[in-house]
């Protein structure tokens, strides 16, 4: 990750939507993996899960976003958004 100082405002180096689309068909379904990106509010979150086969019960369709499933239940990142993803 790399962060960049624009002015007042901090940029942070965020991985191609086509890279990570790669990594996630590669890891597959069932998977474990870690993912760090960041939120809508700038800060930076990491969460451990798998991608699933079956989808949330409640899940909005949002096509740059990835549904997880973690400890705590059901997340989702967008894939714009990943600063590293590791297996």
């Amino acid at each position: 990750m790399s962060v960049a100082n624009e002015g007042n405002e901090v940029t942070m180096n965020t991985m191609s939507i086509t890279e990570v689309t790669r990594i996630i068909q590669s890891i597959g379904p069932n998977k474990t993996f870690n993912v760090t990106f960041v939120k809508k509010d700038g800060t930076e979150r990491t969460f451990f899960g798998c991608t699933m086969d079956e989808k949330p019960t409640n899940a909005v369709e949002l096509p740059p976003a990835v549904p997880v499933k973690t400890v705590d239940g059901w997340r989702s990142f967008r894939v714009d958004s990943v600063l590293e993803i590791t297996v």
